[in-house]
């Protein structure tokens, strides 16, 4: 046989044609390629997420690999006819064609899954519900888990393997890798138990026994806590199904209970002054509870006359809530400053037993009630200054 005058071989002249299969091949791959990255780059863009930026911080795998392996393993397939090869060779080379092409397929799922995964993680940090945080990475793992089950079945279909006998001896071995994987499939449950129940999302505030912290990933087999020490703590969710779990980030309110602590010299109309201002910057404070607090002269201490200040705040994380809880404090020290109130710490004081004749005469009605609006007055001028 002669190509362009020169005479050749049919396995010669079937490798020139497979030459130009495959660089066919490599060009077809190279278009669907970027058909596909566009058709992603589209929908990302269309729900306003910037592609670019995922793809260069190598949170989505390269499409590139899978589609190209496809292509060519077809190219290489449809070059095998050119070939004069015996009927057992080229059926094998064809059966182990559709083997690699079937796990070129779950490869290229896997990394489809990824993008989709990204897709609606990205996606509901954009929302106010915080179960999808929850559901969206769980959900890309159980597609990734399907897409290789779906693979490994097809491929033992390919290669005619029994699957009935297969399936027999799981359920023969079955008690035992049960007994084996005892933990593991807790720990799976536990997911699903997580999923179902809601018990917490991603990002809040839980306590599970002796850990405490934010909740970061779940997965099949871990709850992953970042502390406020900022380690990392793997929680087996097999935990879950049985320990109470304390949510911090579901609270509608967060209390603050503390004692002031002042002076026994100080005098009983400043006191209820004191307690009154309070209260009125617990009411003109846009951080707080106003239907439930307490602010009263608790216990006489040692040293000290202690006002409880029990109060609670309506913010949505613990940064919030701290500079909440400055914001009153530093308003209470104000007040008391400009009351002429001095805060008590830990002394001991002798007194010399002397006869002296007492003078101290005891506050009017009028004058207590004076010194009350003097504090209420007093603490509304301290917002007007300090919080406009």
């Amino acid at each position: 046989m002669q190509f362009i005058g020169v005479p050749v071989s049919g396995n010669m002249l079937g490798a020139i044609f497979a030459f130009f299969v495959v660089i066919f091949g490599v060009v077809v791959a190279q278009v669907i390629t970027y058909m596909l990255v566009h058709a992603v780059r589209l929908i990302y863009t269309r729900n306003q997420l910037d592609f670019s930026l995922l793809q260069s911080s190598q949170e989505l795998p390269q499409l590139r690999s899978p589609v190209q392996f496809i292509i060519l393993l077809w190219s290489l397939s449809a070059s095998l006819t050119f070939f004069e090869l015996s009927e057992p060779v080229l059926n094998l080379c064809l059966k182990t064609a559709k083997v690699l092409t079937y796990i070129g397929f779950v490869w290229l799922g896997l990394r489809l899954t990824s993008y989709f995964q990204v897709f609606f993680v990205e996606k509901s940090k954009k929302t106010a519900l915080k179960f999808d945080d929850l559901l969206a990475p769980l959900l890309g793992k159980v597609i990734k888990v399907l897409l290789i089950i779906v693979g490994l079945i097809s491929v033992a279909e390919i290669l005619n393997l029994p699957l009935a006998s297969l399936l027999a001896g799981l359920g023969i071995g079955g008690i035992a890798i049960a007994m084996a994987a005892k933990d593991t499939i807790a720990n799976i449950f536990g997911s699903l138990t997580v999923v179902a129940d809601r018990p917490f999302s991603i990002g809040d505030w839980v306590k599970i026994k002796d850990v405490e912290g934010t909740v970061e990933h779940l997965g099949f087999r871990s709850t992953r806590v970042r502390t406020f020490y900022n380690s990392l703590v793997s929680v087996p969710n097999s935990i879950l199904l049985t320990a109470s779990v304390d949510n911090m980030g579901e609270r509608r309110y967060r209390r603050f209970n503390t004692m002031l602590s002042i002076t026994y010299d100080t005098p009983v109309e400043k006191i209820e002054a004191f307690c009154a201002g309070i209260r009125e910057l617990i009411d003109l404070h846009a951080d707080t509870r106003k239907d439930y607090y307490l602010v009263h002269l608790n216990e006489f201490s040692a040293s000290s006359l202690d006002i409880l200040l029990y109060v609670f705040f309506q913010t949505p994380t613990w940064e919030a809530e701290l500079v909440a809880r400055e914001c009153l404090m530093l308003d209470c020290i104000r007040l008391a400053q400009k009351l002429g109130i001095e805060f008590a710490f830990p002394t001991q004081t002798l007194h010399l037993n002397q006869e002296t004749v007492s003078n101290s005469k005891m506050a009017s009605f009028d004058s207590v009630q004076k010194q009350i609006a003097n504090g209420q007055k007093l603490a509304s001028n301290i917002v007007k200054s300090y919080r406009s």
